[in-house]
């Protein structure tokens, strides 16, 4: 029931997408790149840059390495002297690892354009992206815009499932802007105006949440485009999938419960009477009641079977009012990019994948209930395989 409500209100508050108009709109923009260790990838996400169809005077790119102990920095280096000229590349060194809020921190202290966009070392994109980004931002509305994440990497079945689930995710996350604000814009590829930008608290695990947050707080709206794909490669096995899904979910709840002056506080909009409420269910308030009711339905099965019968009709029935809101978000929000996704040719696939990450946010809200923040990540094995260089269209 509580997922009917809040996917029927973000349905009812959903409008066809139009893609923003190329006014000539081309303020100056600071690209951060924050790397820690990225010696195998930070060349090729250098190269990538390299291509960005932006005029070259009016941005620069600020890769900020915290602490590395491999050749991240000497390469960043060698880039920016062999292109000295072509593109403004500069390294920002941090001698002790904080994590990446720190990180993010010291690249607002540093950058001094009108734009601040975010981008992961270990995504490509087309040369386009960032100039269509921008343009959402000629709207004095709009204080944040964010690209949507293409997963790509092979046949396996991790993958298939994780594009399934990808095609949710975007509809739902396509919704919540329509609606007032995405939950959260995507770090891998993201804009924001730099004058109502401040600095991230500390202890932070999700920038993603907190930067959205920020901007909803001033005034601003933002915004998801489906036409400004970014491409990551997602990890080949189960296990991998699992352990990034977990450590996903922990931050996101961790940001939900750090800023839950947003829940149903009338100066964030409807950002705060329904789209965080919305997400606080499903990342927090969902995964409890999921491992409750299944308890309890176990305990029907031992002393009651007709009843646990009935349970299960009752649940299926009240779930397929849930899933045909889905399909229509999906049918609503689509691109080009989005449909090219090598799934497994089933929505409802990715409906159960959606279902089953519910175990994994209850794993990692144990977690953080018990151990607390972990604020320095490590890179997992597997959750990083190597990917080439994509074009939109």
């Amino acid at each position: 029931m509580g997922y009917m409500i809040g996917l029927l209100v973000l349905l009812l508050n959903s409008r066809r997408y139009k893609p923003s108009v190329g006014t000539g709109f081309l303020p100056t923009v600071s690209l951060i790149i924050p790397t820690f260790n990225e010696a195998a990838v930070i060349g090729r996400k250098l190269e990538n840059v390299l291509q960005l169809d932006y005029p070259r005077d009016r941005v620069e790119v600020i890769v900020v390495d915290s602490a590395s102990t491999d050749d991240t920095r000497e390469i960043v280096r060698g880039f920016a002297a062999r292109h000295q000229g072509e593109i403004k590349v500069r390294l920002v060194e941090q001698s002790v690892r904080m994590g990446k809020t720190d990180a993010l921190n010291e690249a607002l202290r540093q950058a001094k354009s009108e734009i601040f966009a975010l981008t992961d070392v270990d995504v490509t994109f087309p040369p386009d992206s960032l100039k269509k980004l921008v343009a959402h931002l000629e709207d004095p509305n709009i204080g944040a815009v964010s690209g949507v994440e293409i997963p790509i990497g092979g046949g396996s079945t991790a993958h298939s499932l994780e594009a399934d689930y990808r095609r949710i995710y975007t509809a739902i996350r396509m919704a919540e802007a329509s609606t007032d604000t995405p939950f959260m814009c995507e770090s891998e590829l993201s804009a924001y105006r730099r004058a109502i930008l401040e600095p991230l608290r500390p202890g932070g695990m999700c920038d993603d949440i907190e930067l959205t947050v920020g901007v909803r707080s001033k005034g601003y709206r933002s915004k998801y485009d489906i036409y400004s794909p970014f491409f990551e490669s997602e990890a080949g096995t189960f296990v991998s999938k699992l352990k990034h899904k977990f450590r996903r979910g922990m931050a996101n709840q961790h940001a939900l419960v750090r800023n839950s002056n947003v829940l149903f506080n009338r100066a964030f909009g409807r950002y705060g009477s329904v789209v965080y409420p919305f997400e606080f269910f499903v990342h927090i308030v969902s995964p409890v009641l999921i491992a409750v009711v299944f308890s309890l339905f176990i305990l029907s099965v031992a002393f009651s079977p007709f009843s646990a019968l009935v349970a299960v009709v009752v649940a299926l029935a009240l779930g397929v009012p849930s899933l045909a809101i889905v399909h229509r978000l999906m049918s609503i929000y689509s691109s080009e990019d989005i449909s090219r996704m090598k799934g497994t040719g089933s929505w409802l696939v990715g409906a159960l994948a959606f279902l089953a990450f519910q175990g994994v946010l209850l794993a990692s809200l144990f977690r953080l209930a018990l151990k607390g923040p972990q604020v320095k990540w490590e890179q997992a094995a597997g959750t990083r395989p190597p990917i080439t260089v994509m074009n939109s269209g």
